[in-house]
């Protein structure tokens, strides 16, 4: 099977794991806000955040695919940027909690997560509301614990920060990032995608690993649910999606994924 077929049959697959776990939370109900009428959740929760991150992860990494098949790589860094937020968030609420419960940083994150964008959406240019992020760095210092026996955790963070770095020129429309659609015979930018040059399989590695993490990240949820089904059938899609892209990593995502869970 071709590549990116392979990727977009996986993400189904993923999406029907998310569409089984829902069943494990409490639904959302219309709610008002202001004049109008919207899905929320009444019960708030850390597992509720990841298992929204990562439905968010599998919609994003789709359309990274729809932006592959049309030659979008730039495109797709900054998706690729948002993917990069998401899994490293679901990590950070795997993180242990101090014995008291969760840490500052984790209740800070949760509370904005849920906050509503304004106060009163019916005024929005007078209830904006402010929101007390986590720095970045607290977040991606999680990726220390997953990575510690290859990597120190220092150095693992700071490969995670300057990824975030180097892919936010991509949201951000950096110099040398908007040069890279540059180029051909004779030389243009390419403003209508990039097929047929050498951008496009150099994405397609790329979200190989974000797929990757993708499974992952969905295994994570589904242990934190207690979904024991869909966590075997996850484990089992990962070793398979490892054989068919060639795509292990020097310690198996199966031991990796047990000392996230310890």
């Amino acid at each position: 099977m071709e590549t990116v077929e392979y990727l977009s049959e996986t993400l189904r697959t993923l999406q029907v794991h998310y569409d089984a776990l829902s069943s494990f939370l409490p639904p959302p109900t219309r709610t008002r806000i202001g004049n109008n009428v919207y899905f929320r959740h009444s019960e708030k929760s850390d597992a509720l955040l990841c298992y929204l991150k990562g439905v968010k992860l599998i919609s994003t990494l789709n359309a990274a695919l729809v932006l592959l098949r049309s030659g979008y790589a730039q495109e797709i860094g900054a998706l690729c940027r948002m993917a990069d937020d998401f899994f490293y968030e679901i990590l950070f609420f795997t993180e242990p909690t101090q014995e008291s419960g969760p840490s500052k940083d984790q209740l800070k994150m949760l509370e904005d997560f849920f906050k509503e964008e304004f106060e009163n959406p019916d005024n929005l240019l007078g209830s904006a509301q402010n929101r007390d992020t986590v720095p970045r760095r607290k977040i991606n210092a999680a990726f220390g614990k997953l990575t510690k026996d290859q990597i120190n955790p220092h150095d693992a963070q700071n490969t995670a920060g300057v990824v975030h770095k180097a892919f936010s020129g991509y949201v951000h429309g950096a110099y040398p990032h908007i040069m890279e659609i540059y180029g051909g015979q004779p030389p243009r930018y390419h403003m209508a995608g990039m097929l047929g040059t050498p951008r496009i399989p150099e994405w397609k590695n790329q979200l190989v690993t974000y797929v990757y993490r993708a499974i992952m990240v969905t295994e994570l949820n589904s242990s934190r649910l207690g979904a024991e089904s869909s966590e075997r059938e996850l484990r089992q899609l990962l070793i398979e999606y490892e054989t068919a892209l060639n795509c292990k990593p020097a310690e198996s995502a199966a031991a990796m994924l047990q000392k996230l869970k310890k």
